[in-house]
């Protein structure tokens, strides 16, 4: 076995890491965690979402799975599907050359079964509570394999009602040899069947922590106010996102399905195009919206705390509580989605005639002076294609055929995202008409399929 400081001194993989991910540097979180896990002890991770919590932990197991690749089997649990997948592409974008499996409620069982025992064999198993205690239970991995487990968001795992399902995963994990815990709430417990002895504990960015390390990440807010002149703030929120610069994309918090199902009618008779994410939609639907909206064919997502956490969502300029939000807690984890890695966000409050503040928000916001604009629409459409990965359908497949076929450059495609049987590519939309026209009926990689443009909100 290699030794502590050859691990930590893997300069080639900080390297790989790093042109990777596009950072110029770690930060010192992510350099204190990397020192701490690798030597070996239980862990607990406190920082603020955005804060880089995801390569903080994964890149020393990377270093641990190369030092040991035939010995180390790594859990991750998290508390929503699109955590999983989130935690499963930064691991890829990685190219760590070690395979990652994912499994979630709402996924195919058996297809996940026959990842888990296809070769070449998995390193890093990620998946939420339910699912992998059900695969666990029926003998699709093996449990006692299990060297390092890791809680992702623990605190929304406990909060989500999981207790139960995780005990009894982590009851039969017999072989762990470290836990690492991540969480962006303080003071919570840490449950004596997990474990954990002797833990390191790394905090950075908190909200009331004084002590800091200089190169800390952290949010930097500006807070605006908004004062509604009636209860109903339907009319309040079109003019602010009027009020916004061109390009901006946005996130409108509301505390209620039915009301975020009603402001996204609204907003889209009013010809502002958005999408709509909360817990009683379809996956597939929910898929779409947050694709859309990562890869800016639409600029205004409106949902219910659903959205809060768990999600990767890059370049978020506004956090919009129509509603306020039910707690601190939510509070946080809302302005969580903005200003992420150092860029700056706003948070705006609607308040209506008999509104104020909670007394937790201790920041004094500046007045928004609203100056409505006609909206404008994004650069961008999405494309649909109805083959995915199942049907070997890689990102590089979809910009080649849309690139050779349709007479543009790599310049045109934005974001593409592969999907078990679908894909989904950002691509201009001044070309998106005349490319789909002439790529219709076209096959990629020797299968005729759908190139659809997606244009409901």
């Amino acid at each position: 076995m290699k030794n502590k400081e050859t691990i930590i001194l893997n300069n080639d993989i900080v390297n790989r890491t790093l042109q990777a991910t596009g950072f110029p540097k770690l930060n010192d979180m992510q350099k204190q965690m990397l020192e701490t896990a690798v030597s070996g002890p239980d862990c607990l991770l406190l920082s603020p979402t955005g804060s880089g919590k995801t390569l903080a932990f994964l890149l020393p197991l990377w270093q641990m799975i190369e030092t040991r690749p035939e010995t180390e089997r790594i859990l991750v649990v998290v508390p929503a599907r699109e955590l999983a997948e989130q935690i499963a592409d930064v691991w890829q974008r990685l190219h760590t050359d070690r395979r990652v499996i994912c499994c979630y409620g709402g996924h195919d069982l058996r297809t996940e079964a026959r990842d888990l025992d296809s070769p070449p064999a998995w390193s890093l198993l990620v998946g939420t509570p339910g699912r992998l205690l059900d695969h666990a239970e029926r003998g699709h991995f093996s449990p006692e394999a299990i060297t390092r487990l890791v809680l992702d968001e623990y605190d929304k795992i406990l909060e989500l009602g999981f207790e139960e399902e995780m005990k009894a995963l982590v009851g039969k994990l017999s072989s762990v040899r470290q836990r690492i815990l991540t969480s962006a709430t303080h003071n919570m417990p840490i449950a004596p069947w997990l474990g954990m002895k002797n833990w390191k504990q790394i905090e950075y960015g908190m909200r009331d922590t004084d002590s800091e390390a200089p190169d800390t990440v952290r949010p930097k807010f500006t807070f605006r106010l908004v004062k509604s002149p009636v209860a109903d703030k339907l009319e309040t929120l079109r003019d602010l996102l009027c009020t916004l610069e061109d390009g901006a994309k946005a996130i409108v918090f509301s505390n209620y399905r039915e009301s975020s199902e009603r402001i996204a009618h609204f907003l889209t008779d009013h010809g502002i195009a958005c999408a709509l994410y909360h817990g009683g939609l379809e996956q597939p639907q929910r898929d779409k919206a947050m694709i859309r909206f990562r890869n800016q064919s639409i600029r205004v997502l409106v949902s219910t705390d659903l959205a809060s956490r768990g999600l990767d969502i890059p370049e978020v300029d506004y956090i919009i509580h129509y509603h306020l939000p039910s707690s601190e807690e939510a509070y946080t984890h809302r302005n969580g989605r903005t200003a992420r890695a150092g860029a700056e966000g706003s948070v705006c409050f609607i308040l209506g005639p008999d509104e104020e503040l909670p007394a937790y928000v201790d920041e004094k916001p500046i007045w928004f002076n609203l100056r409505p604009r006609k909206w404008q629409g994004a650069e961008w459409e999405t494309i649909y294609i109805g083959r995915g990965k199942r049907e070997k359908i890689s990102r590089a497949d979809v910009l080649g055929f849309f690139t050779r076929n349709g007479g543009i450059d790599g310049s045109m495609i934005g974001r593409i995202d592969v999907l078990d049987h679908c894909a989904f590519c950002a691509m201009r939309a001044e070309v998106a008409d005349e490319v789909l026209s002439k790529v219709r009926g076209l096959k990629i990689k020797g299968e005729k399929t759908h190139y659809l443009k997606i244009t409901e909100s």
